[in-house]
């Protein structure tokens, strides 16, 4: 039987890179997203992970035509630069929506199923949420919350023969950059220079990063191959500073994080 792959936000990115690569491999791909995947191959349902309307009916047409699933990919993603004293509620509370409570709800549903194939269930994450990313707080936290989430399913899932796992790509080139949500520097009194120099700052670390089909090759690795641990860092340089930030003082983490965001000028 061929494996059913299920990915949320493969429509481009990283998510539209591990559609085509488990396409390649002869499985049967469905996306899930507001858009549809290009990939003539890929069966597109129309799916907004923040309202719940449309999670039930994707879910269904979903469960309508398909009696398993392999694996499951949480690709979806949104972030957006802003100092917290001025960041609106409704745009956090979509952030944590979109990156965690997303994920969170179409694990739920697949775990049922992930149980009668064995299968994995697999949340991209972040760096940003072993580092902090400054003036974007919120999409460090919600990775990091992820890491913890899996790291806890870890226990949970593989007694029953499912295997949890995250992996964090860095900075990568993808479009994600330009549709990131920035306040004005006007709207954000004193913190208007710096918000400025983080998101720039960012935005080069994500355009001179890694390619997608990079992060889309270790998820497809992780998700065939049995891993021995729930959380990856994606490439080597990824690997190194992951590795690095736990054993380095948390004083040099900061002054690291300040050059790199360019907070040391005026």
């Amino acid at each position: 039987m061929e494996r059913v792959v299920l990915i949320i936000g493969a429509s481009s990115g990283i998510g539209l890179s591990c559609a085509q690569r488990f396409v390649n491999a002869g499985d049967k791909v469905v996306n899930m997203s507001r858009r549809d995947c290009p990939i003539p191959e890929v069966r597109n349902i129309r799916l907004d992970v923040t309202d719940e309307n449309s999670v039930i009916d994707a879910w269904n047409y979903f469960t309508a035509e398909f009696s398993h699933l392999d694996i499951f990919i949480y690709s979806a993603g949104f972030s957006m630069a802003s100092p917290v004293e001025y960041a609106q509620e409704q745009d956090y509370r979509y952030l944590f929506e979109v990156n965690f409570f997303g994920y969170l709800n179409f694990l739920k549903k697949s775990i049922p199923y992930l149980k009668e194939s064995g299968g994995t269930a697999c949340v991209v994450g972040s760096t940003g949420g072993v580092a902090p990313i400054p003036y974007d707080c919120f999409y460090s936290a919600s990775k990091a919350a992820l890491n913890m989430l899996t790291a806890a399913l870890w226990h949970e899932l593989k007694p029953l023969g499912i295997t949890a796992i995250c992996v964090m790509p860095g900075g990568t080139k993808t479009h994600f950059t330009f549709k990131r949500k920035e306040y004005k520097p006007e709207d954000v009194g004193e913190y208007g220079v710096a918000l400025t120099k983080a998101a720039q700052a960012l935005a080069e670390i994500e355009q001179n990063g890694m390619e997608a089909e990079s992060v889309a090759k270790t998820i497809y690795r992780k998700c065939t191959r049995r891993p021995c641990a729930p959380v990856y860092a994606s490439g080597i340089a990824n690997k190194l500073s992951a590795f690095l930030i736990r054993l380095i003082p948390q004083r040099l983490v900061y002054l690291i994080v300040k050059k790199q965001f360019d907070l040391d000028r005026e």
